[in-house]
């Protein structure tokens, strides 16, 4: 018992012994050797950074010679973090600012991987610290050095070093996160939020790069090109990380590249750019290439939810870049106001709309991995995209398509248009439509494809009258026309007649209630605005043409009856 209680004593009193030259020796004498040590040989060319590198040394040795010691590990920790401590103090003095931002990057990425083989939390919390001093040593350099001069340059070599290190840093925590050192789920309680954040970092990185180059080394009229490029390169890059190292959060950064293209899309639209000039053909072939790479290898990996909105926003921007290069196309064909400047825009959107709903569209990639996304999401923007530019094409454009003659319903833009609406009807009369669409929205966008038709008739109607009847192409004009005016309100009826009269033979009481109200705007119309016109030919004809037709109606068209219930007559 007594031999036991002296080793006993003993332990102790080494234990605090090392403790105490620890705190006292280990740190302090190091610190105040190195700073005399620099004022000796700061004249002296690389002098301070050799130095460094050999006490580095020395600590290093040290450290290994007390390894295999059990008792000594607080000894051996302290001196492997003073080796650490002058390795990294090496790089400042040996290097400028611009290099010393990869040599720290790579140097933590390194702590990080020695910190998990390890189990040393203190070495992991050095190397982070370490990736993020790389990013404020480089924004020092930039204030210091101001822009480089040539592509390649130090700037450029050293982001990468620290991306990439960023990169390395972010799979250690990935794949060691879950054990270190036989203490399952020690680290990812606490440190797997590092791995989307140095994930996060090493793609600042990048974009923080390809701003610099581009804006230093590229030309204005090539920048949105090169940027293009740049964000496709970066979501090949992770796609290629994720598919050869098996890591699923590396291509959360790739969820952004479909969106930048939308955006892309969107801002050539309001420039009214085309996707093929200024270099933007190879850009968009690499983007549109990559989003295919992303949809094969990235998103089975996704969220159902996000992997589906990545597939629709695909072919809507392929549907955008259609339209965008159709338009730049027929743009010079004709004056603004013509049929050929409209119907550039038409043809993919329509011909995309009108394969989707097609059976034999779903059982092709990648229509196939999301089909909801494709026929449903995708379809109904493309639909709604084409009555909108329906009813914008009717109400800008005069319908002249020169050197053809303007011929009603057999012109290009009546055609076009009535290509236009054929897709959208076919789109709602597919099953797709059909199982995925409740009543409500069906129901609206019904209402929706039937207002453009009814506008569309009008157009024609319109346009008529600018090229047979001299009215010029204007609102003001058509307002104050005594021929339009009575053309109008015989379509009015002619149209509540057909609808009237079809509702009835289906017993559909909702069609035949809209045929009445437009009926009733009929007659406010020749109150209020066919009364009031100068034209008295014109006022007897549009009455007499009412009438007649309002008879017709009550005759062939009564009310639907209610069920259970006989018919009503109108």
């Amino acid at each position: 018992c007594n031999v036991a209680r002296s080793e006993s004593d003993s332990t102790a009193t080494e234990q605090r012994s090392g403790i105490w030259v620890n705190a006292s020796l280990l740190f302090g004498l190091p610190t105040i050797t190195f700073v005399l040590q620099h004022e000796l040989v700061r004249s002296t060319e690389y002098g301070t950074a050799l130095s460094a590198l050999v006490l580095a040394g020395f600590y290093v040795l040290l450290a290994l010679s007390i390894r295999s010691r059990p008792r000594m590990s607080t000894l051996f920790d302290a001196t492997l973090a003073i080796s650490i401590v002058f390795l990294t103090l090496v790089i400042p003095f040996a290097l400028d600012a611009r290099s010393t931002a990869g040599a720290w990057a790579l140097e933590g990425a390194g702590l990080v991987w020695l910190g998990f083989r390890q189990g040393r939390g203190r070495a992991r919390v050095f190397g982070y610290a370490l990736l993020l001093l790389a990013g404020f040593s480089m924004g020092f350099a930039y204030e210091r050095f101001g822009t480089p001069t040539n592509v390649f340059n130090t700037y450029f070599f050293n982001a990468l070093m620290a991306a990439a290190a960023s990169l390395a840093a972010a799979y250690f925590v990935g794949r060691f996160g879950g054990f270190v050192q036989g203490k399952p789920g020690l680290v990812r309680r606490r440190e797997t939020v590092a791995e989307p954040l140095l994930i996060g970092l090493a793609t600042l990185w990048l974009v923080a790069i390809a701003s610099l180059q581009i804006d230093t080394f590229v030309a204005a009229r090539f920048v949105f090109a090169a940027w293009l490029a740049c964000i496709s390169g970066m979501a090949l890059l992770y796609t290629a990380l994720s598919v050869r190292l098996r890591w699923r959060t590396i291509t959360m950064p790739v969820m952004a590249h479909t969106p930048v293209m939308a955006v892309g899309v969107v801002f050539m639209a309001a420039t009214w750019g085309s996707p093929l000039q200024d270099s933007g053909g190879w850009a968009w072939a690499l983007a549109l290439g990559t989003h295919a790479v992303v949809l094969w290898r990235a998103t089975p990996q996704w969220p159902d939810n996000t992997r589906d909105a990545i597939h629709a926003l695909g072919v809507l921007v392929l549907a955008g870049l259609g339209a965008l290069q159709g338009r730049a196309i027929t743009a010079d064909w004709g004056d603004p106001s013509s049929a050929w400047a409209w119907l550039g825009w038409l043809v993919v959107p329509a011909a995309l709309l009108m394969w989707l709903p097609r059976p034999a569209a779903a059982r092709h990639w990648p229509v196939n991995t999301a089909p909801g996304a494709y026929q449903m999401t995708a379809a109904v923007v493309l639909m709604v995209g084409l009555l909108i530019w329906t009813l914008l094409a009717n109400l800008m454009s005069n319908g002249s398509a020169q050197p053809l003659p303007y011929v009603p319903l057999l012109n290009p833009l009546d055609l076009g248009m009535g290509v236009a609406l054929l897709a959208a009807w076919l789109w709602l009369r597919s099953e797709a439509a059909r199982e995925g669409l409740d009543d409500d929205r069906s129901g609206w966008l019904k209402g929706l494809f039937m207002s453009t038709c009814f506008v569309w008739l009008n157009a024609m109607l319109i346009r008529g009258f600018h090229h047979y009847g001299d009215v010029p192409f204007l609102f003001d004009a058509w307002i104050h026309s005594p021929a339009v005016q009575t053309g109008i309100t015989l379509l009015w009826t002619v149209t509540a007649l057909l609808l009237m009269w079809g509702s009835a033979r289906r017993m559909a009481r909702l069609p035949w209630m809209v045929g009445a109200v437009l009926l009733g705007a009929v007659v406010l119309k020749l109150l209020s605005v066919d009364m009031s016109g100068s034209g008295t030919l014109m006022r007897i004809v549009s009455f007499i043409g009412v009438g007649v037709l309002m008879l017709i109606i009550g005759y062939v068209a009564p009310l639907p009856a209610k069920e259970g219930r006989p018919h009503e007559t109108a």
